[in-house]
């Protein structure tokens, strides 16, 4: 618990300064944290039976003879998407290059699959692709979100929604649960907790519009009630993602994607209800807000 906490009192200031500022450090800082989901999800697939263990690229011919790059796995195509994604996310609301990227994307695997059968199969490249999809696209739309219209104040519902209801579960479940939720993927979740947790999330979204209402004089919109229900929708959403990284890491059999947040695990341990929220949020703010 001592570790849990010290790495909330270091990291969450990192976090709130990187979504503030927006912009170019919002977009950095969470290719890094994609970057960082990408490794530990491909490394627990590793551990598992799921992807080939030599799923490499290793020969090419220089000067007539083998050059050897053996640790060269599919896999970095992800990470250089992942790149070109970030780069490209400021005109990414124009769906050409999104389609065009994902397009490039696809091909690419394909190529490289019959460049080196044998070495790199369907299962390493559909596993490549949804690594991406997995971990780098759906972080992206906390930056998404910040360059809406009122999403300066929007973006903060994605982190109070989806820590928010891993707290409120966490203490609720402790202190009343009594039925298991999904024992097979997440023993000690309770559905008593589950409900405490949406329950909490929603009303810190709705602590949060009155604040913003009052603080910020956001008269344009009914901050409260738009916050609540978003607060509800992310709530459960970000409840399915914790479940989702359940699921990988029982499959996979592992405890924890990664140790780079002492106490918490990896990114994917810390952000897993992110991955979940953030998507949601988005589709609320374009349905929601009004435009400039």
């Amino acid at each position: 618990m001592a570790k849990r906490v010290i790495t909330s009192v270091i990291g969450l200031p990192i976090l709130i300064v990187i979504v503030y500022l927006g912009n170019i450090p919002l977009r950095l800082g969470f290719l890094i944290l994609s970057c960082i989901a990408l490794s530990e999800f491909f490394s627990a697939l590793k551990n598992s039976s799921a992807q080939s263990p030599d799923s490499k690229i290793i020969e090419f011919p220089v000067h007539g003879k083998k050059a050897f790059i053996r640790h060269m796995s599919v896999n970095y195509i992800s990470y250089i998407f992942a790149a070109l994604y970030y780069f490209l996310l400021p005109n990414v609301d124009n769906s050409a290059y999104f389609f065009i990227l994902v397009t490039t994307f696809i091909i690419v695997l394909m190529v490289i699959m019959v460049l080196f059968y044998g070495k790199v199969n369907i299962k390493d490249c559909a596993i490549a692709l949804f690594g991406f999809f997995y971990t780098a696209f759906p972080l992206s739309f906390v930056y998404l979100i910040r360059v809406q219209p009122y999403g300066v104040y929007f973006v903060w519902l994605v982190f109070i929604t989806a820590f928010g209801c891993d707290v409120f579960a966490f203490l609720i479940g402790n202190a009343f649960g009594r039925h298991k939720l999904a024992p097979d993927l997440s023993p000690h979740k309770t559905v008593e907790g589950a409900i405490g947790g949406v329950a909490g999330a929603c009303a810190l979204s709705v602590l949060f519009g009155m604040f913003i209402y009052k603080w910020f004089n956001l008269t344009e919109i009914n901050a409260k009630i738009i916050f609540a229900l978003v607060g509800i929708v992310g709530a459960v959403f970000a409840t399915f993602g914790d479940l989702a990284a359940s699921s990988v890491k029982r499959y996979t059999k592992i405890k924890d994607f990664g140790k780079i947040f002492p106490g918490h695990g990896g990114v994917l341990d810390r952000f897993d209800s992110v991955i979940f929220a953030a998507p949601m949020m988005y589709m609320a703010a374009i349905l929601l807000l009004p435009k400039d």
